[in-house]
């Protein structure tokens, strides 16, 4: 089985990918290179590159693991470019989950985003809050968490993490 990391060029994804390996996991990152760097690529990696939406077939066989980051993370580029953040974060999203589904893949982590409430003045921010998305990137996050809570069709299980991931930085 391989662990599959999409937005595994990014910093997050690289962080991640880098940690799957050190582990002594097989890893896989899909990407299109539209907000991540190949120099962020850590060697060893297998990489499918091109849109998440239209590559998750081929990038999801033979995953046991898939921990999904794609998405354009921009709340001023969303409010520019909603369709470009519509197709890259929500339709992403559920081609990873029917890929899943169809691939047998056992787990999938998806990562949303603490902009799906709004602008709140309470913090910190708690998934008991009612979900207030204020942009197009924000709205698509918020859907596919919808997404991944349907999981009544597939036999994988899905976990979702909204808010800020503890990273540790390491020096390369």
């Amino acid at each position: 089985m391989i662990d599959v990391v999409t937005g595994g060029a990014g910093f997050i994804g690289s962080s991640l990918a880098r940690a799957l390996l050190k582990a002594g996991r097989r890893v896989r990152v899909v990407d299109d290179f539209s907000t991540g760097r190949r120099e962020n690529l850590p060697e060893g990696v297998e990489l499918v590159e091109g849109d998440v939406a239209r590559v998750a077939g081929e990038a999801l066989r033979g995953a046991g693991v898939v921990y999904h980051l794609a998405a354009i993370p921009s709340v001023p580029r969303s409010v520019e470019r909603p369709l470009e953040t519509h197709h890259a974060t929500a339709e992403g999203t559920l081609a990873v989950l029917d890929a899943a589904c169809r691939n047998g893949v056992r787990r999938v982590v998806y990562a949303s985003s603490s902009s799906v409430y709004g602008d709140t003045p309470r913090l910190p921010k708690s998934e008991a809050m009612p979900p207030r998305p204020l942009s197009p990137y924000a709205a698509a996050k918020l859907a596919g968490e919808l997404y991944a809570a349907d999981t009544s069709r597939c036999a994988s299980s899905t976990s979702m993490a909204r808010g800020r991931i503890p990273i540790r930085r390491t020096r390369r």
